[in-house]
């Protein structure tokens, strides 16, 4: 079982494979904790949260098994992504685009204790930044290096 992208210095945390699909699924179990504890009750989760998901759990009381759900699948589709793109040219535009992610997550989460507007752009402008991070990279590779993803 491949753990590690092939590199001389196996000590870079780049090139750990089983950490790195650990950030996104951490930030997301951050995210969902920070909300539920900082949100003013139910009809606020409801009124503001972007997630359809967390609405719904929240309606129907089990959070606690979707955000496990949803970290589980975070870290197996993480894992998967670094794993197939390891070696490729895109592998650092994959470990950048989790790295946003995890980021987007964790400040999303503290937004309901900062709550301020330039803060929830921020949070939002990160979102597009993942977005464009991710189609920049596969037109990188498209162009860079089209025998690693086909």
């Amino acid at each position: 079982m491949k753990m590690y992208c092939v590199r001389s210095d196996r000590n870079c945390i780049y090139d750990n494979i089983r950490v790195l699909a650990m950030f996104p699924a951490l930030s997301v179990i951050a995210d969902y904790t920070l909300t539920f504890v900082f949100a003013h009750g139910l009809d606020e989760i409801l009124r503001y949260e972007f997630s359809p998901i967390a609405r719904t759990a929240a309606v129907y009381g089990f959070v606690p098994l979707v955000v496990v759900g949803i970290a589980v699948s975070y870290y197996l589709l993480s894992y998967l992504a670094l794993r197939t793109l390891c070696g490729t040219c895109v592998y650092p535009f994959t470990v950048a685009l989790l790295a946003v992610v995890s980021i987007t997550h964790v400040m999303g989460g503290f937004s309901w204790l900062v709550r301020v507007p330039f803060y929830s752009n921020m949070v939002h402008g990160l979102s597009i930044m993942a977005a464009v991070l991710a189609m920049v990279g596969i037109i990188w590779g498209v162009y860079r290096c089209p025998q690693h993803l086909i």
